[in-house]
């Protein structure tokens, strides 16, 4: 075996200080831009879930509504909370459903967004014309306490992340709901 000189000796130490700072320094870079990628991911998602259980609420609504020929009412608890509550007859009532929308999502309407395509909405976050009651019929349309027919928005988003918010609409006559996102720009 060859006698080992200083040269060949330095290369066999292992890695020096430059090249351990710089590949800490990518590192931490591409750890940088995956946790960015992942919280914006994470809003997105968040905020899917909620529309869907809006909208879980409302479709199990109308469906009790028709299948028990009863009116079926939505309730909304700011800042998160709803409810559906079946009318009884003679009187009365009885709770069908609560939900609780999570991650910190609320009823609310960023000012900088225009209104839905459908355009049933107002500066408010829950808007149905300036009805108090909202309720699905034994005939499936979404109507006030006195039978007028209702069209309008609920809209809900995480306070200070734009990413999140998300809008459902609801066509009174036939009680079709339609979700949106906001992408940034416009509704979809």
């Amino acid at each position: 075996m060859p006698p080992t000189t200083p040269d060949r000796a330095s290369r066999q130490a292992g890695y020096g200080l430059i090249e351990l700072l710089l590949v800490l320094a990518l590192t931490s870079i591409t750890l940088g831009f995956i946790i960015g990628g992942f919280r914006q991911a994470q809003a997105i998602v968040q905020g899917d879930a909620s529309l869907r259980i809006v909208q879980w609420q409302f479709k199990m609504a109308r469906e009790t509504a028709i299948n028990q020929r009863r009116s079926v009412e939505v309730r909304f608890t700011p800042p998160n909370f709803m409810s559906v509550v079946r009318r009884n007859i003679p009187a009365g009532e009885t709770l069908i459903s609560t939900a609780v929308l999570e991650h910190n999502t609320q009823f609310l309407r960023f000012g900088t967004q225009p209104d839905t395509p459908d355009g049933f909405g107002a500066a408010v976050a829950i808007n149905f014309g300036g009805a108090l009651n909202y309720m699905f019929t034994a005939d499936g349309m979404f109507t006030d306490a006195a039978g007028n027919v209702l069209n309008g928005s609920v809209f809900i988003g995480q306070p200070g992340k734009e990413q999140t918010a998300r809008a459902l609409t609801v066509f009174g006559p036939t009680a079709r709901v339609r979700g949106y996102r906001w992408n940034g720009s416009e509704w979809r």
